[in-house]
């Protein structure tokens, strides 16, 4: 894991979008990922007019869902799809080779849980996996305790994650479960980008950076990762 510490989230976004759009530029037919929630829109904003002034082709690229809380589907606000429209294809002028986007309301959320894993099984493994990170440390819906060893899969909400989604949601849904991509996919990614900022996110940060490794702090586990980059701004680098 090569940590980079940069003065603020606008520096933090941009450095994020160069090593994305030099990988994308350098290899034909990636696959990539991108989260939603508040740490990535910076950084999607900036790759949306990479692409849109033709300095990133996605023309070949690929683009799979990192997670889903299990009942939204992409018309759904809070949603990790309803996000990715908004900030990311919505925006777009040029259209990526292929996607695959969870919908977390598929009535059978066993079938969705199949075609994901299948679209991993034709495309993968990962050229990049942009991530962010939970206050508890977890890598999409990756919680505290998770199976490393887990490809594509659904999990419980653990009580940190619920006290977070507040923020997305109120009191108006309360999922039990996320959909997700698994560790074991993560860590296959030929690079790896997590993203954060702000002091809030310092004692995580510190946790999984100087602690053990341990699938309690999911992040931690991308120490063994052999082409990570953790880009954080110095509030949350405020403990290293």
């Amino acid at each position: 894991m090569k940590v980079k510490i940069y003065d603020d989230y606008n520096e933090v976004s941009e450095k994020a979008n160069k090593i994305t759009s030099e990988i994308i530029n350098n290899n034909e037919n990636a696959l990539i990922s991108f989260p939603g929630g508040d740490t990535p829109k910076c950084f999607i904003e900036k790759f949306v007019a990479d692409v849109n002034a033709k300095k990133i082709d996605i023309s070949k690229t690929k683009f799979v869902s990192l997670d889903e809380w299990v009942g939204l589907s992409n018309k759904d606000k809070g949603g990790c799809a309803y996000f990715l429209n908004t900030v990311l294809f919505n925006n777009l002028k040029y259209n990526f080779a292929e996607k695959f986007i969870l919908n977390g309301a598929n009535a059978d959320i066993n079938d969705e849980l199949q075609k994901h894993q299948a679209f991993f099984d034709r495309n993968g493994p990962l050229t990049l996996s942009v991530l962010g990170v939970g206050m508890n440390g977890h890598l999409g819906f990756n919680e505290s305790g998770v199976d490393l060893s887990l490809n594509s899969h659904i999990i419980p909400l653990d009580d940190t994650t619920k006290n977070v989604m507040v923020k997305y949601f109120g009191e108006n849904f309360k999922p039990t479960h996320g959909i997700t991509q698994g560790i074991h996919q993560i860590m296959q990614a030929k690079t790896v980008i997590v993203i954060a900022n702000g002091e809030h996110k310092s004692d995580i940060i510190y946790k999984s950076v100087r602690g053990k490794i341990t699938n309690k702090v999911p992040l931690s586990v991308l120490q063994n990762h052999p082409n990570c980059y953790l880009i954080i701004d110095k509030a949350a680098a405020s403990k290293l």
